[in-house]
């Protein structure tokens, strides 16, 4: 029987969206504390991406549209489990 298969929220780096809104919708939308939604808004910087939470995929879709609806750009993806 195979694994379920996982999915995760990507935030990916957006130079015109303000540092501090980004992290804001971070604390807001996944209830992070400010050190990490600034760890994960530091890494969708340097990295062009940042996974910012995995598990089924309607919830997952619910937190992508959740960030687009606050101007952020976020993909779903597949991820092994």
């Amino acid at each position: 029987m195979s694994e379920p298969t996982a999915w995760a929220t990507l935030l990916w780096d957006d130079p015109i969206t303000p540092q501090a809104y980004v992290v804001h919708v971070l604390v807001r939308r996944f209830g992070l504390d400010r050190e990490r939604a600034g760890e994960l808004m530091a890494q969708a910087e340097r990295d062009g991406r940042a996974e910012v939470a995995r598990g089924a995929r309607e919830e997952q879709e619910m937190l992508v549209a959740g960030l687009h609806a606050d101007g952020l750009v976020a993909t779903l993806e597949r991820v092994q489990p």
